[in-house]
């Protein structure tokens, strides 16, 4: 609940919002990244489970059903909160998510190819580029060279991969499936039901209904960064990013303000939050400094890390981006024969119909069974006419669409289908009922 406290903590981060802007942008820049919050000691003796890489076989993880559909259900449900966790008054964020499958995404950073590149760059830039409504940093990733860490499936396609390395992931599968915790490699390649959105987290928060915390401490792979001390990680008080879902099958988006040791909140206090919210499956992401909330491509969080300039704060420039964008179609381009708009294909020219538009429908005779219907309509076997292909030749006239005139002698009427004449072998005309007869039968029509 807003507390009088909490209440002047919004009007703080609102007054710095508002001299930034006002001073030309002050706080704007680069960030001194000086807001470590990294879950792993740089060098320490591992333990052979540490990075023990799962190649094949079925790891432990939940999988859960897509939401039922609804109307509405593009636009994401986005709560700001200031809840106090242990007296402490901690300002955020929590987005809900109806249709995952549709609106949500995992981005590179930059955009696409910034994982290979090693880029980084700040929530809002990679957010503007994608249209998002919602966007919050994603997973881990190396300090010094950018590297994006754990496994990346963005859009459908692979671009970082763990090589079977135990951390808890989050992912959404072709069908809708929202799929938590840890997956062998042979699991993330799956072709049947392929991965179309995952990304690597470190501790897996909650685990059907329950703190799962301890369990991941027992569990995940030093690997996923490289300084920092693990429980301290845990325990100690920062901003956090999470990522997870309810039991409605809503995509659930949790960010917090802080700065470690400062300000915000521990991964149990995460946990026990987002389990008084129905979420029944969820992962930590990166935080500390890391941690940014853009709302509509403008920043609505409190950085943590400092800029050049010591007076102010800027966002750090991060790897991967989770975000929630309008509603896309499946696929993307309707098939080349339409336009997405809110999640819908509005299908082009008249004659393609179909969710995707990529059904052909020339009407309910459908060319009369005496056709192709085809992007500019039916196209009629030969020997017959007409819209819809259900009217014959006129007499001296033959091919598709009747359009070629019968080259006859003595203006004898041809094959409507061949062309071929309806001539005896003594040159005379046969009646037309009689032109399909077989070669050689000789019946004249007499004059």
């Amino acid at each position: 609940m807003a507390t009088p406290t909490g209440r002047g903590l919004l009007f703080l981060v609102a007054l710095l919002g508002f001299l930034g802007a006002a001073s030309g942008g002050l706080g704007a820049g680069a960030s001194r990244d000086d807001d470590l919050l990294l879950p792993y000691p740089r060098a320490r003796a591992r333990l052979a489970r540490d990075c023990t890489r799962v190649r094949s076989g079925s790891r432990e993880h939940e999988s859960w059903p897509p939401p039922a559909a609804s109307p509405g259900a593009g636009s994401p449900s986005v709560r700001a909160f200031v809840s106090h966790f242990g007296g402490r008054p901690v300002a955020g964020h929590l987005t809900r998510v109806a249709a995952p499958l549709r609106t949500f995404s995992v981005l590179e950073p930059g955009g696409s190819g910034g994982c290979s590149e090693r880029r980084r760059a700040t929530v809002e830039e990679t957010a503007r580029s994608a249209g998002c409504r919602v966007a919050q940093n994603g997973g881990f990733f190396r300090m010094n060279t950018g590297e994006c860490l754990g496994n990346v499936v963005s859009d459908g396609r692979r671009v970082s991969s763990s090589g079977g390395l135990q951390n808890a992931q989050f992912g959404i599968r072709r069908d809708g499936t929202l799929v938590t915790g840890y997956l062998s490699e042979e699991e993330v390649l799956d072709t049947e039901n392929p991965f179309v959105q995952l990304l690597s987290g470190v501790v897996w928060l909650i685990r059907n209904g329950s703190i799962y915390i301890n369990e991941s401490q027992a569990t995940e792979c030093d690997e996923t960064q490289e300084t920092g001390s693990f429980s301290k990680f845990i325990n100690v008080m920062s901003a956090r990013t999470a990522v997870g879902h309810d039991r409605k099958g809503q995509l659930v988006l949790f960010h917090a303000d802080g700065q470690t040791e400062q300000r915000g909140v521990n991964l149990w206090e995460v946990a026990e939050f987002l389990l008084k919210l129905d979420v029944v499956n969820a992962i930590n992401l990166d935080g500390g400094g890391s941690a940014t909330f853009v709302l509509n491509g403008t920043l609505a969080s409190y950085p943590s890390d400092h800029c050049q300039d010591n007076m102010w704060r800027c966002p750090r420039h991060v790897s991967t981006v989770v975000c929630v964008h309008a509603p896309s179609c499946q696929p993307p381009d309707c098939s080349g024969h339409g336009t997405c708009v809110e999640g819908r294909c509005v299908c082009t020219g008249h004659f393609w119909r179909g969710s995707a538009c990529s059904e052909l429908d020339c009407g309910p005779s459908n060319c009369s069974g005496h056709g192709l219907c085809t992007e500019t309509g039916c196209h009629c076997d030969a020997g017959w006419m007409g819209s819809n292909c259900s009217e014959a030749c006129p007499l001296g006239w033959h091919g598709p669409g009747c359009q070629r005139p019968c080259q006859c002698e003595h203006q004898c009427p041809c094959d409507p289908q061949t062309g071929n004449c309806s001539v005896s072998r003594v040159k005379q005309c046969l009646r037309p009922p009689e032109a399909t007869q077989k070669a050689g039968e000789l019946s004249f029509f007499t004059r």
